[in-house]
């Protein structure tokens, strides 16, 4: 349930019991033992009623929330998978020591450390162009699919849209790049890497990765 929901329903619940015990004493003023009965029955019954709506609100918000959280996880896990195969098989090529690990969510630590180990290896070391241009095929094969994931990272957090939208838009400036500009194609991998960086970052913050 979300949060404005849940205030309606918190305010429309104070709201019947504050209406139906002024009608109980406004009646109470025209009979006495009425009075007596409404005093010692009815307004406990009522505290109790509205108790238990309160309750069941509070339980059903918890349980809403759990189910949002792992619908959540699945998305991030979809797209996950794809940075993944882009790190493990996209980059087929650079030095041992560069090899990514299973870049899994609860290892934000160590997949911050490869990604920027992998940029600084393209900051600092002339790479073959030939390399970077079969990095930069296997992004425009994927290209489409990046795009059409947008939609999956606008369900996350605003930190994985941004985090994907730029992905996106990088891969397609790669995609224009024409000749062999080595400074251009490792300028936007290199911007790539970063964004993906910031992912997993986002995934960490919010708590959004299996196991979380």
């Amino acid at each position: 349930m979300k949060h404005q929901e849940k205030v309606k329903y918190i305010i429309f619940s104070v709201y019947v019991f504050i209406v139906m015990v002024i009608l109980f004493f406004i009646a109470a003023e025209f009979n006495s033992d009425f009075k007596g009965f409404i005093a010692g029955n009815v307004v406990p019954e009522l505290i109790g009623i509205c108790i238990e709506i309160l309750v069941i609100i509070w339980f059903f918000e918890k349980w809403q929330t759990n189910k949002e959280h792992q619908k959540a996880i699945i998305h991030e896990k979809r797209l996950r998978e794809y940075l993944i195969f882009f790190l493990k098989y996209g980059l087929k090529g650079l030095p041992e020591n560069l090899k990514i690990g299973d870049f899994f969510g609860n290892n934000h630590e160590q997949n911050k450390k490869e990604i920027k180990a992998m940029i600084d290896y393209f900051n600092q070391n002339e790479v073959d162009i030939n390399l970077l241009k079969k990095f930069k095929y296997h992004l425009e094969i994927d290209k489409t699919a990046f795009e059409n994931l947008l939609e999956v990272a606008a369900l996350l957090s605003d930190e994985h849209f941004k985090a994907w939208i730029r992905i996106v838009y990088f891969i397609n400036k790669l995609d224009k790049i024409h000749g062999n500009d080595k400074k251009e194609h490792k300028v936007n991998i290199m911007l790539i890497l970063r964004e993906i960086n910031r992912f997993d970052k986002a995934s960490n913050e919010h708590k959004i990765y299996v196991g979380s």
